[in-house]
């Protein structure tokens, strides 16, 4: 992982997690347990997998309740901060969000996977030949940011200032622009302002917007468009934010945020902690989604699934996800 989140593997080191299936959940009076939620606030790139697949799966498997709340990382993030939501797991894209909550409310969490980000396309927009054809690789991936920087190609993507996904996606056509040599200019020509309100969308409306043909094509994680069944351009690993090993590539792009803050690029993993003390219901789904069956689920909806590791303070992890 990116150095600067001082990661530690902790599969096949001195910790490890207890991963062999959902064993215990430390309950004795499942009665009592069946009023005890996980109530989980995530990256609105999740929402399917979590409120459809992990979810549904946590309250069959364990003797907890699953409630979960979508929205960009950084946004939802600040409201944990604000007390304004008071979930008891946070699950976000990227470490920076969950150090928004730090050292309050957590100072660890656990990377498990990661999507690469593609561009979705509308099968019924009216570029989708032009789109068709780079997907089949029959014209070249350059053409893709000339497509998006014509005048009347409608793109979306989500809030830089708000949402890792937005700032990757930011960072991508950057990158993408200066490796294929493109004119100056055509960065701001696909993405003009940061804030651009003819372009910009929350996370969990974007796709649907995309679905309905509102858009010519947005930014997605590779999950989201296997999860929905869209059309998709993959993009290479060099400009994808999904791959540990390319993270000094990606460092090289960088967004300035509305505040001033300039954002370098780093991967994109999901990770996750719990908020505040935490209780048997969060442990417990952290427990079941670092499992078997939850890999299983992440796997199937388009995650690459790596061994877990621990960023920021081991030594706080609840003891129940790991074993000596």
């Amino acid at each position: 992982m990116n150095g600067s989140k001082a990661a530690a593997v902790i599969v096949g080191g001195a910790m490890a997690f207890s991963l062999t299936g959902c064993g215990s959940y430390g309950v004795r009076d499942v009665s009592l347990a069946k009023h005890e939620i996980a109530n989980v606030v995530y990256a609105g790139s999740l929402q399917f997998v979590n409120n459809e697949e992990v979810g549904p799966a946590f309250e069959k498997a364990t003797p907890f309740r699953y409630q979960g709340q979508g929205g960009g990382s950084f946004g939802m993030a600040q409201e944990i901060k604000s007390k304004t939501l008071a979930p008891n797991v946070f699950e976000s894209i990227g470490y920076a969000p969950i150090q928004v909550i730090e050292p309050k409310d957590t100072n660890w969490a656990i990377a498990f996977a990661a999507s690469p980000l593609v561009v979705a396309y509308s099968p019924t927009s009216r570029y989708a030949a032009e789109l068709n054809a780079i997907r089949a690789k029959k014209r070249p991936l350059k053409d893709l940011f000339t497509l998006m920087a014509t005048t009347g190609f409608h793109l979306g993507r989500t809030n830089p200032n708000t949402d890792p996904q937005g700032q990757a996606f930011y960072m991508m056509v950057e990158l993408a622009v200066k490796h294929y040599h493109l004119p100056a200019g055509t960065v701001g020509q696909i993405l003009g302002t940061l804030e651009n309100s003819k372009e910009v969308y929350s996370e969990e409306g974007i796709l649907t917007l995309l679905q309905s043909g509102g858009l010519d094509a947005s930014s997605a994680f590779l999950s989201e468009a296997l999860q929905r069944h869209l059309d998709y351009i993959t993009l290479p690993t060099w400009m994808n934010f999904s791959s540990p090993r390319e993270s000094s590539v990606y460092r090289s792009a960088s967004v300035t945020l509305s505040d001033g803050k300039t954002i370098s690029g780093e991967p994109l993993t999901v990770d996750i902690t719990t908020v505040g003390t935490p209780g048997k219901a969060s442990v417990g789904f952290i427990k079941f989604l670092l499992g078997a069956e939850g890999s299983a689920i992440m796997r199937k909806a388009g995650y690459q699934v790596f061994p877990p590791e621990v960023i920021g303070s081991a030594t706080d992890i609840p003891s129940v996800l790991k074993h000596s």
